[in-house]
């Protein structure tokens, strides 16, 4: 496993990353906002955001698109076994695409998981097919495992107490009220220039929309009414950042694969995306007689043990005792999807 050094929080921190991740403020001074929900001055919002990100904590601060709402994106999970002697030379090949958005050594036979996606027209068919005939792996060592339904794509992780909910919670903090809206319109040419900018990450500075303002040519207040109007249509999921788990001590990170009866897909699906520690949640392409496990769970944790505890217990709650908890040792890449306007 890659291991990190920890980094050290204290309550404030923890608290700052929360709302940094889960409750960035649309608005042209941000800092100054989460200041006045912690009780802290703007100044000291922005500095501790600027040391956690020089930190390595905090990896960006970005929007995350709804590839659903946008279309034209498809993706895969591929696993090879790949000898030891082959890992370094392998891995080099597949970390070359962009499409391939994670990859993994795992505690497996098939010890090499990564993942391919494609937007705007790339094929992933002829993506999945030029890496294998470039790695040299034989089909008999190859899993491809496309992806048939998503139920949960939501990668946040909790570092204090506060409840976040519609009627606001016990540390004050206000309601969302971006009023959502049924019509969903092709972004025009600003909007997507505003997409483009701003899924490639946004500074930590006193108006991080500035930037966006700038090269999109309008003011930082039709920056900011465009983005609110991304979010209630839905084709943005969330503005925030993302986090370096492992920077806060969050190292085990396991994928669960489960064997589930078709007619109980939905209904478990359901169940365990409903699970906060849950990130990911997919119905996958099984392969009879080769790989049978077809809903496929993230789980993150501060331990090993923490996470098979859980995996043991979502297996009870469930009723599927056909899983295999399959632990990463090495991250070779991780990035985000990146929509290509």
């Amino acid at each position: 496993m890659n291991v990190e050094e920890h980094c050290k929080l204290d309550t404030l921190d923890k608290e700052l990353l929360q709302h940094l991740q889960d409750r960035f403020p649309v608005a042209k001074r941000p800092w100054a906002e989460i200041g006045a929900r912690l009780g802290i001055a703007e100044e000291e919002v922005l500095s501790r955001s600027q040391r956690l990100s020089s930190d390595g904590v905090i990896r960006k601060l970005r929007t995350i698109l709804n590839g659903q709402k946008l279309g034209g994106c498809s993706s895969t999970l591929m696993a090879m076994r790949v000898p030891a002697d082959k890992m370094e030379e392998v891995v080099s090949i597949v970390n070359e695409y962009m499409s391939v958005t994670h990859n993994y050594q795992r505690e497996h036979d098939y010890n090499l998981w990564f993942t391919v996606t494609t937007c705007g027209g790339k094929d992933l068919r002829s993506t999945v097919e030029e890496i294998k005939e470039r790695t040299g792996i034989p089909d008999s060592d190859v899993l491809d495992l496309p992806t048939t339904r998503v139920f949960k794509v939501d990668v946040r992780f909790k570092f204090t107490d506060f409840k976040d909910n519609s009627d606001g919670n016990s540390k004050g903090i206000p309601k969302v009220e971006i009023e959502r809206t049924k019509m969903n319109p092709d972004p025009d040419e600003i909007d997507q220039a505003i997409l483009r900018a701003a899924q490639e990450g946004l500074p930590v500075v006193k108006e991080p929309f500035e930037g966006i303002a700038r090269e999109a040519g309008i003011s930082q207040d039709e920056v900011i009414a465009r983005l609110k109007k991304l979010i209630s249509r839905g084709v943005i999921k969330r503005l925030g950042i993302s986090i370096n788990q492992r920077k806060v001590g969050i190292v085990a990170n396991a994928v669960v694969a489960w064997k589930v009866p078709q007619e109980q897909v939905e209904s478990v699906g359901n169940m365990l995306s409903s699970y906060k520690e849950i990130t990911h949640c997919y119905e996958r392409v099984t392969i009879p007689g080769k790989w049978e496990h077809n809903l496929f769970t993230v789980i993150h944790g501060y331990t090993r043990e923490s996470v098979e505890e859980f995996a043991e217990r979502l297996s009870e709650v469930v009723g599927i005792s056909d899983y295999l908890v399959l632990f990463s040792n090495v991250q070779f890449k991780r990035t985000s999807v990146m929509h290509p306007y």
